[in-house]
């Protein structure tokens, strides 16, 4: 069935084109993370979550050259294994995404441990800390930003982690002058704990009765803000409250007795420090959503191997089991035992200034035992958290703080470290599914700033369907891996976006994205592959960006599959009525494919055409015939497959 057969609706396109956002949110980033030694005059210290940011999974981990996988800040998909107050807003083949529960909310479980013994809980917890019956609601830092225009002094709570350096500082000593390069956030340094702004203390913690310590304990808190973004300092600050006499080591004691064990759970111990080690997960292989291809699922298996010949750090050749695997204790320790690996689907990682935009660090199987004292105790001397290990969450991965390694040279007026944050480049994702990966040659693409990148010298919009090759100031230029240089044509530009079609006919490989404007070049990497379908949406839930054609009686009617409620964007449902109605959905990334098929709520559904829109080039559209089987469904969602690929999954609402 052609096209031409149904209506094309511009506004859907219109909707769903220019409401992209940037990935990851927050602060930019997506420079290499660091995870070596500190570097540069160590005294104002890059804040990791800034300097990170774009190389976290959706799961906010990565990990270093070592592939030791970590999290920096709020382990999100370890809280909703353990229904931490978190509802899925869609799921992609890049991972899920979660919003915080406004409603009906519970105290947080316990997600860690520090070196000191005392427990990392989840980000909500009772209102009055001495009232089990009070209100739950999120629990909030007592770090704020600092009103400074210059950075000469240091905040009192950093200053025991900078040995002989005055609070007030040198000349030789200061910060670069707060600026768009330098904003604030971008340094530990930036951030003051001020007494009565939260409820936690300086250690990022509190002293409060919890579900497993009923007659109280001291407690660390993943913080959050109410958008549920993380919230400096994370987890744990500069020190830790209690006495550090546990860690990471491999020595356990041989009075140690097995409270679990491959796959087998002995007990005998009742003390948090053991139970709240989930263990169903202990012989579940871990598995990873490789960057190089995120549509071919999870795999249990990585190597490095991949398509563009990068070489890549850290592998799994062999499944490995995930989550803690043996846990022991004596009277006076609990050790744990673990391979560092999640049992929640990991990855993927992606770098914009890296080989086919992906980062080249994968997870590495590394037993490792960390001890925990049963017994934990208020610290009379302090000690530095440092950078790195921090302790272990419950699911056996190691738990980083805020720092990555990298700091502030005075003398060069940069970061000095090998993850220093690049200068100028851009994310580059699908304009239909944001999602970052391959794009094939002829599909659409959204561009993002990264730190100070400035793409476009104006905001201006083309004013037809002919794509103009220079608009809003800005150029776009792609080299494909044979070195053949191509220009793109242009749809959108700003300074923080441009929507713009890579060229038909790239070789398929790394290839390389150049964006100039006011006289700066803008350079980031692209992996091209010949088909790498994806599907517009038109809100934060994945609802499609479709119409619907009913065929009733020979006659053709279009309906909307979507309306406006307070402003947002929500799913109208379509109804079937013993019709024949077709989904229309539009999409980008068909590249040399000429067939495809779909399924809908997991039923194999007739594609009567799938090809060029015609009206705008790159702009594909599927003519999906609705199974009468589904009526009465509700949401159901829908994959399209072309070339060996599936698509991101959208969803409609059938009654």
């Amino acid at each position: 069935m052609s096209r031409r057969y149904f209506r094309f609706l511009l506004p859907v396109f219109a909707i769903a084109l220019l409401r992209a956002q940037p990935p990851g949110g927050g602060p930019p980033g997506g420079g290499p993370p660091g995870g070596g030694g500190a570097s540069g005059d160590g005294i104002w210290r890059r804040n990791a979550y800034y300097g990170e940011l774009l190389t976290f999974d959706s799961c906010v981990g990565h990990q270093p050259g070592n592939g030791s996988y970590h999290y920096h800040a709020d382990p999100l998909c370890l809280r909703a294994q353990l229904n931490d107050n978190l509802r899925i807003l869609r799921t992609s083949r890049n991972g899920s995404v979660y919003a915080e529960l406004q409603t009906g909310r519970h105290h947080s479980p316990i997600l860690g441990w520090a070196p000191d013994g005392y427990p990392i809980y989840g980000p909500y917890g009772y209102s009055n800390p001495t009232d089990p019956t009070s209100a739950i609601r999120r629990i909030q830092s007592g770090f704020r930003l600092r009103a400074i225009t210059q950075r000469h002094s240091l905040p009192d709570w950093s200053l025991p982690n900078h040995t002989g350096v005055s609070q007030n500082l040198t000349a030789t000593q200061y910060g670069p002058d707060v600026s768009t390069n330098f904003p604030p956030g971008r340094y530990v340094e930036d951030f003051e704990w001020v007494s009565g702004v939260g409820d936690l203390d300086q250690y990022n913690g509190r002293t409060t009765v919890t579900p497993e310590f009923p007659n109280g304990t001291y407690a660390y808190y993943v913080t959050i803000d109410d958008t549920g973004t993380p919230a400096f300092p994370y987890v744990i600050a500069g020190q830790y409250y209690g006495a550090v006499s546990g860690g990471f080591n491999s020595s356990v004691s041989t009075a140690a007795t097995d409270y679990f064990n491959a796959g087998t759970l002995t007990g005998g111990l009742t003390a948090p420090a053991a139970t709240s080690w989930p263990t169903k997960n202990s012989t579940q292989f871990a598995k990873v959503v490789s960057g190089f291809d995120p549509s071919a699922g999870a795999s249990a298996t990585w190597d490095g191997a991949n398509t563009v010949g990068s070489r890549t750090s850290g592998s799994v050749t062999t499944p490995t089991p995930a989550d803690a695997q043996r846990i022991r204790y004596t009277d006076s320790s609990v050790y744990v035992t673990s391979n560092g690996l999640a049992s929640h689907t990991m990855g993927p990682w992606f770098s914009a200034d890296m080989t086919a935009g992906v980062f080249v660090n994968f997870p590495s199987a590394i037993s490792t035992t960390f001890t925990l004292p049963r017994s934990a105790a208020v610290a009379t001397t302090r000690t530095n958290s440092g950078m790195g290990s921090q302790g272990m969450w419950v699911n056996g991965v190691v738990l980083f703080n805020f720092l990555d390694g990298a700091t502030y040279t005075n003398s060069t007026g940069a970061d000095s470290n090998a993850g220093n944050t690049p200068a100028l480049d851009a994310a580059i994702v699908s304009a239909a599914s944001l999602e970052q990966g391959p794009q094939a040659p002829g599909s659409i693409v959204s561009a993002f700033p990264l730190f100070f990148s400035v793409l476009a010298t104006s905001t201006e919009a083309a004013g037809s369907p002919n794509w103009p090759a220079t608009l809003g100031g800005s150029t776009v230029t792609v080299t494909d891996s044979t070195g053949t240089k191509m220009p793109a044509s242009i749809a959108y530009a700003s300074p923080n976006q441009l929507n713009f079609r890579l060229p038909t006919g790239l070789a398929t490989g790394a290839g390389t994205v150049s964006i100039s404007a006011g006289g700066l070049t803008i350079s980031s990497k692209v992996n091209i592959q010949p088909v790498y379908p994806n599907l517009f949406t038109l809100n934060s839930g994945a609802l499609a960006a479709a119409t619907v054609s009913r065929v009733h009686n020979g006659a053709v009617t279009n309906e909307q599959v979507y309306t406006t409620s307070s402003g947002a964007v929500v799913a109208s449902p379509v109804t079937l009525n013993g019709d024949a109605v077709y989904l229309v959905l539009y999409g980008s990334g068909l590249g040399s494919a000429t067939t495809a098929t779909a399924t809908m709520g997991g039923v194999a559904a007739t594609v009567a055409y799938a090809g060029p829109q015609g009206t705008y080039a790159g702009l594909d559209q599927y003519n999906v015939l609705i199974p009468a089987s589904l009526a009465g469904m509700g949401r159901v969602e829908v994959v399209v497959t072309a070339g060996g690929k599936p698509s991101n999954p959208v969803n409609v609402t059938i009654q």
